[in-house]
């Protein structure tokens, strides 16, 4: 038998949506409820202990993801730094009898951590109605859709932005290691024709590394409904682009050297 030969279909458009922070929050609410579930009144005092160091951790985690920004080469140097902090601690607690690192762990054991499943189970409750009108809010105010030929963003109750995109260059980055983790999110960067100009920023878009597939298959598609005459407006209106930059980075050039003022 014959494969078909035909190519996947280019998708029309892509919409996705960007979010607030707390969209990281989601390992609380997800670990209040699991934790209700998996233990009881009864639960011995051993899984206990495990449970509330993981939802503790999981807490740690969670706010260090909403209030600092990691990035990976920072990630790397603290994770090496830890490590030679470790081992160090290992080699001057089995040669030189300094226990101090042994000593911090015995007092974070000490403290008899245990997870309260009302507690945690409460504070699901808590963090799941402002989760829920957040991914509400989210798709009625931060909507983005893009086509063959703009990036359209809708915002209920306000004007609708539209930025044709003709020769437009899109970025993705992830500025945060740990939103990478816990949701795949990262941030989408819209440049002018020549790359020199930041047109939008969009923060905080998840599952970043699988939209920006649908991206590269739409943008570097071309729509149907584009004349030949428009195409070349288009690409009349980017090199206009380019040389209006040029020609302002150039004058801005010569005022900030000054006319020349040396005498003899």
């Amino acid at each position: 038998m014959f494969k078909s030969s035909k190519k996947a279909a280019s998708p029309k458009a892509v919409v996705f949506y960007s979010y607030p922070k707390l969209l990281f929050c989601w390992p609380l609410i997800l670990l209040g409820v699991l934790l209700y579930f998996i233990t009881s009144p009864e639960t011995g005092d051993g899984r206990l202990a495990f449970f509330g160091w993981v939802y503790l951790l999981a807490a740690f985690f969670v706010v260090l993801t909403v209030s600092v920004d990691i990035e990976r080469n920072y990630a790397a140097f603290w994770l090496v730094f830890f490590g030679l902090f470790f081992f160090l601690g290992r080699w001057l607690q089995d040669v030189q009898g300094f226990t101090l690192f042994g000593d911090v762990y015995t007092w974070f054991a000490d403290l008899e951590v245990r997870h309260n499943r009302d507690m945690g189970l409460a504070m699901s409750v808590l963090l799941g109605i402002p989760y829920l009108v957040m991914m509400f809010w989210a798709r009625v105010q931060h909507k983005w859709r893009v086509t063959h030929n703009e990036f359209e963003h809708y915002s209920w109750g306000r004007a609708d932005d539209s930025l044709a995109r003709g020769a437009k260059r899109v970025r993705t980055t992830y500025p945060d290691l740990l939103e990478l983790i816990l949701a795949g999110a990262g941030t989408m960067i819209v440049y002018s024709a020549t790359g020199r100009t930041e047109l939008r920023r969009i923060n905080h878009v998840p599952l970043l590394f699988l939209l920006r597939r649908k991206l590269d298959t739409i943008l570097e598609s071309k729509a149907v409904t584009i004349t030949q005459q428009e195409a070349i407006n288009r690409d009349a209106a980017a090199e206009a682009e380019a040389e209006e930059e040029e020609r302002s980075e150039r004058l801005e050039g010569e005022t900030t050297q000054g006319p020349n003022t040396d005498r003899l």
